[in-house]
């Protein structure tokens, strides 16, 4: 691996929150000094095939989506064509946000309709970090009892 992509990257250890960011580079910026603050370690993808190799062998707590990463737009955006796909167990780990200029921040019904748990428009992004401690709380509430409920099932 070469220099500039391990300084894109945090080394993760057991117990680390994590995060995965696929974005433009001033929005990847903005992002990663976001999930700094909120005691996030994050990668860096570049492509919608490197987001997916990590996705697949990481499960990140928070991944963070731009709607047109990578050159796509947001009907064509491979990532969220796979994260879509994957199986419950996995998805109900990680929370998903998309940003974009289509939507409305905290627009849940937009959030709904793009299988994410939170959107957010890019001129809301100096209020990312009350956006994202807001929507990841609600996140982990919701699903408190889901992940329990699985965590009980592995220990059986």
């Amino acid at each position: 691996m070469s220099t500039p992509e391990l300084s894109k990257m945090d080394f993760f250890e057991l117990g680390d929150t994590t995060s995965l960011v696929c974005a433009d580079p001033a929005t990847t910026e903005v992002v990663r000094q976001t999930l700094k603050e909120l005691g996030y370690k994050s990668h860096v993808a570049e492509t919608h095939e490197m987001a997916i190799e990590r996705l697949r062998y990481t499960q990140y707590d928070m991944v963070v989506i731009q709607e047109n990463f990578a050159g796509s737009s947001l009907r064509s955006n491979a990532l969220l064509s796979y994260l879509a796909t994957l199986p419950m167990a996995h998805r109900r780990h990680s929370f998903v946000c998309l940003v974009g200029q289509s939507f409305k921040t905290l627009d849940a019904m937009q959030a709904f309709g793009h299988s994410v748990h939170v959107v957010v428009n890019p001129t809301d992004l100096p209020n990312l970090t009350a956006i994202l401690r807001k929507s990841s709380a609600e996140f982990e509430l919701l699903y408190k009892v889901y992940k329990n409920s699985v965590t009980a099932q592995i220990r059986r």
